[in-house]
């Protein structure tokens, strides 16, 4: 059977059953994001997060970000959610807002950095196909499915590797391009800043926010 999977409206549920089952396995998958296909796999198995940068080359050190289905996921791996968090992925959630916060110390990960960097990333896609793999996954480890440093894969025919490299590898055709997330994160007097504009701007974000800054 190929691993190589074209999505279309008839078989959603199978593909998605088919995708979990690799995750479970401690395989890595392919899976399209907003503007781009993703590595994903789960965020607490140690292999599949060493494959999953192995897959694209990364230098040691460099952390996944994590993907998650509903935003009550994250007081359970964050410990420093609180009510301005809160607010701001209320509006931006699922969507192109990454916020990096300091994981729970109890937490068995490693998302590559070896837990030296004491943040993670972390967000909630709009993309229905993901979206329906999130709400029966938990936290997936995510990152590109190009070459470290390169732009966004949209097309599949250059994927890294070979299809039997990766446990599902899901085709949902040549993605759109589109903005990158906006990345928010703490400040050091202890406020949100903006540590990268992308798809949602400061000024959209301080309508929700006031306090939320530009580096």
């Amino acid at each position: 059977m190929s691993n190589v999977v074209k999505l279309n409206s008839r078989n959603k549920s199978a593909v998605r059953d088919r995708a979990l089952v690799a995750l479970l396995q401690g395989d890595v998958v392919v899976v399209a994001a907003e503007h781009g296909y993703l590595y994903l796999c789960d965020a607490f198995n140690h292999g599949a997060v060493n494959k999953l940068h192995s897959l694209r080359g990364d230098q040691p050190g460099t952390a996944a970000q994590v993907l998650i289905g509903k935003v009550t996921a994250v007081s359970g791996l964050a410990t420093d959610f609180d009510s301005d968090w809160q607010q701001v992925v209320n509006a931006f959630w699922p969507g192109l807002l990454t916020v990096q916060l300091a994981p729970q110390s109890a937490l068995n990960w490693d998302l590559g950095d070896g837990r030296a960097l004491g943040e993670f990333a972390v967000r909630i896609p709009q993309r229905e196909f993901l979206l329906s793999l999130l709400g029966r996954s938990g936290p997936l480890a995510a990152a590109s499915a190009s070459v470290a440093g390169q732009p966004p894969l949209r097309d599949l025919t250059y994927l890294l590797g070979s299809p039997e490299e990766i446990g599902v590898v899901v085709d949902e055709g040549v993605l759109p391009q589109g903005p990158a997330s906006t990345v928010l994160r703490r400040g050091a007097n202890g406020g949100i800043v903006a540590a990268r504009i992308g798809a949602i701007s400061l000024e959209a974000l301080q309508e929700v926010v006031p306090t939320i800054t530009a580096i």
